[in-house]
């Protein structure tokens, strides 16, 4: 949860953090499960790409590991009145060609945004309720907003400030490195699909010298292969280490497991806006006269046909959490009124017969098999568990790079994925993926499944200006519950994070969402 302290006056301010230690070790040998496929920090708003650029790139407001805002460019932050925040950034802060950071390279950087054309998932979602930024001096900024905006701090935690001294830049540019320039711990020296992300350090961030001197972020999607490469030395560090080499690597005295819970929980995901979903037909093969997962009996017997039970146990070998809500227990706007969900074929069975599909009906259920450990498996098992209610699931499994853009397209009738609630509580996920599509709004932008609540619609647009928190918080729950209730998503389990590394090279502290960043891989001295 977060809590915007002194929200109505008070500026928040903390010391920098500080990342150097005395003497500087070489080079940095990390493997990642899956690698960005940008280095534009405004383009296609996903997990491998965000965690690609907090190795570069700066924002207003950080994060620690437990998603909690701490200082970064900003060192405080006001509310002014109902439409006004103001935020004070840190003096002395370089981008990497040692031009000076101000306030014009934050209104530089949020007039961008919504330039993107094309944008697959656009970073829209954080800065929609922008109304105009006003250059108030150079280390002073205000953000005018339309209504009041309590989680504009947050927000801007997961925008990139990149630098105004050369203009607008194309995407291609910063994917070339030509256009890549920010004030992160990090400089680009090169990147290119299927190749590592090669960085040196920058030696004047303003967060301390960074540790390492050079850094290697090389893509090695194959998990066998990854824990290889770490049992051979060649990395120091890898990401997503699989289930099935957990107690291998704790066993190994060489070898340092860390793990800590996450923020992403794997869901179903039911097309429900269009009348003739792909993959979706009767059990002769052919077209159906309706969409069935518009039925909203349907969508609950899918829902009591999981058994959430196994896939932790025996899938995940323990190393997850059921779930029955869309975002994890305990974070801001997540219901304490929504009980587990209890695999129940009978019942879902009724509901089938009672929506008109006593036999059932044939979907093709698609999946990353690259994004978290064992997703492919988690399809899998589910597709089996569908089967003992009529659904004859035929699984689709593709790698992220594929999986998402095809998915932003809608091109799924049936899909799994795993969503992280970066921001540390529901409204983003409420705002995004639950409300219905409206750019004008900002609101719906990851909304693939064609979602159109009125209702939710409205009390999402409630919630998002409350200033009050536990008013907020309690019509956030409330949304959380109908969400639920509407079985709009089909919540499974919450995953655990699971990273290793040489035990005489490196200590880490994992992160709620998931990405290594190379600053917080600490040397072993």
């Amino acid at each position: 949860m977060r809590i915007l302290v002194g929200l109505l006056a008070a500026s928040v301010a903390v010391a920098a953090p500080q990342f150097a230690r005395t003497g500087a070790a070489q080079t940095l040998n990390i493997g990642i499960q899956n690698e960005p496929n940008t280095m534009d920090p405004q383009w296609h708003l996903l997990g491998n790409n965000t965690a690609a650029m907090r190795n570069m790139y700066d924002t207003l407001i950080g994060r620690d590991v437990n998603l909690q805002d701490v200082p970064s460019l900003a060192l405080s932050w006001r509310v002014v009145d109902d439409t006004t925040w103001e935020f004070k950034l840190r003096p002395g802060v370089a981008f990497h060609d040692g031009s000076p950071f101000t306030a014009e390279d934050v209104k530089f950087t949020i007039a961008r945004v919504p330039t993107l054309q094309g944008n697959p998932s656009a970073y829209s979602v954080y800065t929609s309720q922008i109304k105009d930024v006003v250059v108030v001096d150079p280390l002073t900024v205000r953000f005018i907003t339309n209504g009041a905006a309590p989680l504009l701090p947050t927000n801007l935690s997961n925008v990139f400030i990149l630098s105004s001294a050369k203009g607008v830049q194309a995407t291609a540019d910063f994917n070339s490195g030509k256009a890549a320039n920010g004030t992160g711990p990090y400089k680009l020296v090169s990147w290119s699909p299927g190749n590592p992300q090669m960085l040196t350090r920058n030696d004047t961030y303003w967060g301390g010298k960074p540790e390492w001197a050079s850094v290697k972020i090389a893509p090695i999607p194959r998990d066998p292969a990854r824990v290889a490469a770490l049992l051979a030395g060649d990395v120091d560090f890898i990401n997503r280490v699989p289930i099935a080499d957990v107690a291998r690597l704790k066993s190994d005295p060489k070898m340092k497991v860390f793990a800590g819970p996450s923020a992403y929980v794997y869901m179903v995901y039911p097309e429900v806006g269009l009348d003739q979903p792909p993959g979706v037909k009767d059990n002769a093969g052919a077209p159906l006269p309706k969409n069935p997962f518009q039925d909203a009996r349907v969508r609950q017997a899918m829902s009591l046909a999981i058994n959430r039970e196994a896939l932790v146990e025996r899938v995940m070998e323990g190393l997850a959490t059921k779930m029955s809500q869309p975002v994890p227990d305990g974070m801001f706007g997540a219901s304490p009124r929504i009980a587990p969900v209890a695999q129940n074929v009978e019942r879902a069975r009724a509901l089938m017969a009672e929506a008109g599909y006593p036999q059932g009906f044939q979907a093709e259920l698609t999946c990353p098999n690259d994004r978290f450990p064992n997703d492919a498996k988690i399809c899998e098992a589910v597709a089996q568990q569908y089967s003992r209610i009529g659904l004859k699931v035929t699984l689709a499994a593709y790698p992220s790079s594929v999986f998402f853009p095809r998915r932003a397209k809608r091109e799924f009738g049936l899909s799994m994925a795993g969503w992280g609630s970066l921001t540390g509580e529901s409204s983003y996920f409420l705002g995004a993926v639950i409300h219905s599509a409206d750019k004008d709004k900002g609101l719906g932008a990851i909304n693939i499944s064609g979602i159109a609540d009125k209702e939710l619609d409205a009390l999402i647009e409630e919630a998002r200006p409350m200033l009050d928190q536990a008013k907020r918080r309690a019509l956030l729950e409330r949304i959380t519950e109908l969400t639920v209730e509407r079985n709009w998503v089909i919540p499974t389990l919450a995953f655990g994070t699971v990273s290793a590394g040489r035990a005489d090279r490196v200590s880490y502290t994992t992160r709620a969402d998931e990405e290594t960043m190379a600053v917080e891989i600490k040397a072993v001295k």
